[in-house]
Order: structure tokens, then C-alpha cells, then sequence
């Protein structure tokens, strides 16, 4: 799923055999089409808590029973944690209206509890910014699996 047409119409023209869709996660109808894994890089830590909270049960109604997701945010690591103005606990206005939430350990296994958590940890991942030029990212990463419903 990719929110920006660009990027969709350039990554349909690199992979014909997966299934894009043009959107965002926050305003998608449920499908009855499930999926087997979740990939998500570098997205959920741009929302704020209510957004993320409706981002990640979009997530988990869309992944089959035992599907698995991979997860990576921005850790309270980086070197632009608390930096501009606070809006939300480790959350942070780099820019006005660009909010950056920066994941505790603890946080992450937080917005992650309806899952079975399989492994957690930080990563280094090095980007060029453009005019800036290379920084490396301190990020977190989450692998998890959905947890099968007990039925009582």
C-alpha cells in the first residue's frame, strides 16, 4: 500500500507480480483479502498516537492468523530525538505539522501486544539526505507473529 501515486505507478513498473495498492492504511476499507506478512518501513513513527493506534488495527485485520509482520520506526536513539517542540510523549514537530515519535523498547512491544513478538532490536540504516548528505538512522525493528484467536 503506498499513499503516494509516484512511488506506486514506479514500483508497478519494477514488480508486476505483487499487488499495490494506492491509498493509505488509515482510510482502507477492510478486504477480504488477507495476507500472510506485513512489511513496513520507516512509516509508523511518522503518526501520532490515534493514527497509529488505527494504523496498526488496520494492519492486523488485514494479516492472516499467524501471519507475520516486520516492523521498523525511528528509535529514541536517533540523533533528533527531542528536538523541536513536544507534542505527544517522545513525539516531536521537526517541522511544523511533521510529527516524528521516537519508539522505546518498551513502547514498541506496547503498540505491538496483540501480537507474539519473535524478535526485537535496534539497526543502523544509512540515507542520503540529499543536500545534508549521509546520516545514519538509529531504528527499531519489530518481527512478530499474529496471535491465533482462543476461542472460550
Amino acid at each position: 500500500m503506498e499513499i503516494s501515486e509516484i512511488a506506486y505507478n514506479i514500483a508497478k513498473t519494477f514488480d508486476n507480480k505483487t499487488k499495490f495498492i494506492l491509498g493509505s492504511i488509515l482510510d482502507i476499507p477492510l478486504y477480504e483479502e488477507f495476507y500472510d506478512a506485513i512489511y513496513c518501513y520507516n512509516t509508523l513513527h511518522l503518526f501520532l498516537r490515534p493514527e497509529r493506534i488505527i494504523f496498526l488495527k488496520n494492519c492486523y485485520s488485514q494479516l492472516k492468523t499467524n501471519g507475520f509482520i516486520y516492523f521498523t520506526v525511528f528509535s529514541e536513539k536517533e540523533k533528533s530525538f527531542g528536538k523541536g517542540k513536544e507534542i505527544e510523549e517522545n513525539t516531536y514537530e521537526s517541522k511544523p505539522g511533521r510529527p516524528t515519535h521516537y519508539f522505546t523498547k518498551e513502547d514498541i512491544i506496547e503498540h505491538f501486544k496483540e501480537y507474539s513478538i519473535i524478535e526485537t532490536g535496534i539497526i543502523e540504516d544509512q540515507e542520503n539526505h540529499g543536500e545534508i548528505g549521509w546520516h545514519t538512522h538509529i531504528l527499531r525493528y519489530i518481527f512478530a507473529q499474529k496471535k491465533e484467536k482462543i476461542q472460550i
